[in-house]
């Protein structure tokens, strides 16, 4: 009888479902590491699309600078710099304006420098005619 008493608990042990503890620690660790990578890889993302928005925004207002001075008269066209907290709307950003007039003073090389704080920097140049 007794031997029977086994046997029965064993087919039960055997019919049963379910996960051993060994099982839901490795499926749990699997886990964490796949929500790890997934978090590192969006804080990676994250960081590119901030640099790439400030690369955008600095050659937006070098383009808009460059387009003013290109309205100017020839005359009025000069080197100026606006340091940060300076330009409306965007105090992060430094803009530097360098002009060089040729020797006949028949043109005029405009480049102008933006910066952020991060050290990130475009430069866009043009020339403008008298």
């Amino acid at each position: 009888m007794a031997e029977m008493d086994l046997t029965m608990r064993n087919d039960k042990r055997k019919r049963q479902g379910g996960f051993t503890v060994t099982e839901i620690v490795v499926a749990l660790f699997l886990i964490s590491v796949g929500v790890l990578s997934l978090a590192s890889v969006m804080s990676s993302m994250a960081n590119r699309q901030n640099y790439s928005l400030a690369l955008t925004t600095m050659t937006n207002l070098a383009s808009t600078t460059l387009e003013q001075i290109k309205s100017m008269p020839y005359d009025s066209v000069a080197s100026s710099t606006e340091e940060y907290g300076e330009i409306p709307d965007n105090p992060t950003f430094k803009r530097v304006v360098i002009v060089t007039p040729d020797d006949s003073d028949l043109l005029k090389v405009v480049e102008v420098q933006m910066t952020n704080q991060n050290g990130q920097n475009v430069s866009i140049e043009t020339v403008v005619a008298r």
